[in-house]
């Protein structure tokens, strides 16, 4: 799904603002399409045209974005994608991104966040609309290790040129991307940026990058990221759609997790998590609604590593309803239920037959009472009684219930 929402013209700031907060992105990742109908609109196949793709993702609807890139720059004039992928921790989409823009002598950006956004945003607009600017020299002073996933003050002198940043980067990859960096417009006063260390142990590199200067990268430094103490443990076995009490320690931050994941998934799956929290070890946590094989895990970086793991199997609940088999509309019935308790586990009425998550008058599972008042629908009928996980997709008990009038 593309659709051009403003053709090239001067900028209406107030109406692309009220544009984007109208959008509600859905559906696949058509990115090489949209870079293709971009050049269109642009006719780079007869002057000189820039594109500044932002993409949350890989490509999905079967082109191949280096193929793309390579036909593009082949017959267009002067034709250049500048591409920022937008909170894209996948190594491998990564280099998808990049290769699109490199193979039209394009640059890529890595934003993690908003603030990364802006600052990329900056910097691709700087690359397309101001001239080159001769070689230059830069310096960085840092520390020889640094624990993973902790910030650390790296030091600088160089140009401070639009665009400027400090980077870490792999120390075995020339062309790989930036794994977390720091603009130089937003240094300290002392000539200094704090950059956090990645989430893997190893031999990395701090880079000064100056994308508007040939060569970009003006200084280098190694750097050897050392490991960090993280664990994590828990039952062997637990109910499903339960609550479990887990202990954890590790590295502190807004992006780390706990919580549980399939067992053998990548580090980006999860289902349900919580933020670790500075002097905190144990945490609460609701087990998975479906049995089976899974993992408590410690991760660090939204999904960049998994720090620590253990094997959790998820046994099947048991749950239980008792109530009258007929009941009058509209009126109050008292209803006994058991079974697991976890937050937003609840029983309810639902039309005979209809999907898991359809309900019409509900109570929470509560673990100190087993009695629940609940109304009944105000339209006769077959109905059930419904004990369901706070998925809203799994059935742990039902029975059904005749409403009469």
């Amino acid at each position: 799904d593309i659709e051009t929402l403003f053709a090239p013209q001067p900028l209406d700031p107030a109406a692309l603002r009220a544009q984007v907060r109208a959008l509600n992105p859905k559906g696949m990742t058509p990115l090489s399409a949209a870079v293709i109908q971009a050049a269109e609109v642009l006719k780079s196949s007869e002057q000189k045209a820039t594109v500044i793709l932002i993409s949350d993702g890989e490509e999905t609807c079967n082109l191949d974005p280096c193929t793309v890139g390579k036909e593009l720059e082949k017959n267009g004039v002067d034709f250049t994608a500048h591409v920022i992928g937008f909170d894209v921790s996948n190594p491998a989409h990564q280099a998808q991104l990049r290769c699109l823009a490199e193979n039209t002598g394009g640059q890529y950006f890595n934003a993690r966040d908003a603030k990364g956004l802006s600052g990329s945003l900056s910097a691709a607009v700087a690359v397309s609309t101001e001239a080159r600017l001769p070689a230059a020299t830069a310096s960085i002073s840092a520390p020889d290790k640094a624990p993973i996933v902790t910030s650390i003050r790296v030091s600088f002198e160089g140009p401070g040129d639009e665009g400027d940043f400090i980077a870490i980067y792999p120390g075995d990859t020339a062309d790989a991307s930036e794994l977390n960096y720091a603009w130089i417009k937003d240094a300290a006063p002392d000539g200094s940026v704090e950059l956090a260390m990645p989430a893997e142990q190893g031999r990395y590199e701090l880079r000064y990058v100056s994308p508007l200067r040939e060569p970009k990268v003006l200084a280098r430094r190694a750097i050897d990221v050392t490991p960090s103490a993280v664990s994590i443990s828990g039952p062997a076995q637990a109910v499903a759609a339960s609550t479990i009490e887990i202990q954890a320690s590790g590295p502190v931050s807004g992006s780390h997790w706990i919580g549980f994941a399939p067992a053998g998934s990548g580090n980006g799956a999860y289902l349900q998590y919580e933020r670790p929290q500075a002097g905190e070890s144990r945490y609460s946590l609701r087990t998975p609604a479906q049995p089976g094989d899974y993992e408590l895990r410690y991760v660090l970086n939204e999904s960049e590593s998994v720090a620590a793991r253990q094997t959790v199997r998820i046994l099947p609940a048991e749950a239980t309803i008792e109530a009258p088999a007929q009941v009058k509309a509209g009126e109050t019935v008292t209803i006994r239920a058991r079974g697991p308790v976890a937050q937003g586990n609840w029983i309810g009425f639902a039309p005979a037959g209809s999907e898991p998550g359809a309900y019409l008058g509900y109570d929470d599972i509560r673990g100190e009472d087993d009695s629940y008042e609940i109304r009944a629908p105000e339209q006769p009928g077959d109905y059930e009684l419904r004990f369901m996980a706070y998925t809203n997709d799994t059935v742990l008990a039902a029975m059904p219930i005749k409403v009469v009038p």
